[in-house]
């Protein structure tokens, strides 16, 4: 049995309950809209400055976790950085509701390796 299943028995958290969470937490809402809108208008008057100088924030992408990464994160599977970093603000959403402190990404996935991202392609030069 790994960390993150021994944390979330001892907390009375369900996997569904995480998955709902992230739902709610990924969710982009009116601050999202608006700065993909704001996005999008600079892109068609096409402003030579870099989206940090003009204060713009990136939006959130919406997507929550999905069952299956759930399961696998519970289960010690090797996941993304980015899906174990949407567990753990769950995690984090959850504990908040019951008024518990939250706990940091080696609490979770102590002894768990992260899942190896694609490497890049090696250039060819010509020549």
């Amino acid at each position: 049995m790994g960390t993150l299943k021994t944390f979330i028995d001892s907390k009375g958290i369900t996997p569904k309950a995480i998955s709902l969470a992230s739902r709610r937490v990924e969710a982009g809402g009116n601050e999202a809209r608006s700065a993909q809108s704001a996005r999008s208008k600079k892109r068609r008057l096409k402003m030579d400055k870099p989206y940090a100088e003009l204060a713009m924030a990136k939006p959130k992408s919406d997507r929550a976790l999905s069952e299956s990464q759930v399961t696998g994160a519970v289960n010690d599977k090797p996941l993304p950085k980015k899906v174990r970093a949407k567990v753990l603000r769950a995690i984090n959403a959850l504990l908040a509701t019951k008024k518990q402190p939250a706990v940091d990404m080696k609490a979770l996935f102590e002894g768990v390796a992260a899942k190896p991202g694609k490497k890049a392609k090696e250039v060819v030069k010509a020549g």
